[in-house]
């Protein structure tokens, strides 16, 4: 990758992305999508939630555990024993045909469901394309497993930022807890967080539930998603 980036953010490779990911992809030069990281069950890698009718629902990809703790995203396999696939495309299908923009908005995602996946991070990365498109939201983004980075999190965070030119880095907003600013400014890396706020929209059930999978917003709101999304995205300098 060149050095031709400023300011970048990274982030784990999750499912179905909620709209903050995307809101923080589009404030910077560079998005690094984090690989090579341990895989954490009970967490976003492999699951979102989606509207019912009245509340959320987990849609969660099966993936394959047993002797492999301690693994990287690249590396987990799908559990294609359960038939996944056809459970999520019922449940999309069924709760968000009747959305506004379903008929114009589906029909690629729905292919990306009938393809033979077997390693999440290669649906993931799929479904983080297609719905980044429909943002319309065009920022280049990069495996860290390709830019050969070791060490812990703010070293790693350090070397990523060399290794991709930047010179500012986007932190989630409970970064402080893990992350040395203090480190990273001395390393000449200006520390920016996010802080995310859902603004509310039209959703198929009552009321509104925030921060579902960015889908929610794409298939509800079609080309004024873009600015759902970002409406509710600030940043900060430390």
């Amino acid at each position: 990758m060149s050095g031709t980036a400023r300011r970048i953010t990274a982030h784990q490779a999750n499912h179905l992305p909620y709209p903050g990911f995307f809101a923080k992809m589009h404030t910077v030069d560079q998005f690094v999508i984090l690989d090579d990281v341990q895989f954490v069950k009970g967490e976003y890698h492999n699951r979102n939630r989606v509207r019912l009718k009245a509340d959320a629902h987990w849609l969660t990809v099966p993936v394959i555990h047993s002797g492999r703790q301690g693994q990287c995203i690249a590396d987990v396999e799908i559990d294609n024993r359960r038939d996944w696939r056809g459970t999520h495309l019922r449940t999309l299908q069924q709760n968000y045909s009747g959305a506004p923009h379903f008929a114009a908005y589906f029909p690629p995602f729905a292919e990306l469901y009938a393809q033979p996946w077997e390693r999440l991070i290669d649906f993931n990365l799929a479904l983080i394309r297609g719905l980044a498109a429909a943002l319309e939201i065009s920022t280049p983004c990069c495996l860290s497993s390709g830019l050969q980075i070791s060490g812990t999190v703010t070293d790693r965070l350090i070397d990523i930022c060399a290794a991709t030119g930047a010179t500012e880095f986007v932190h989630g907003k409970h970064a402080r807890d893990y992350v040395d600013f203090d480190k990273m400014s001395a390393a000449g890396i200006a520390n920016t967080t996010q802080s995310y706020t859902a603004a509310e929209y039209p959703q198929t059930g009552p009321g509104f539930v925030a921060n579902l999978a960015v889908i929610d917003v794409v298939l509800n709101c079609g080309p004024e998603a873009r600015d759902v999304v970002l409406a509710g995205n600030t940043l900060q300098g430390a």
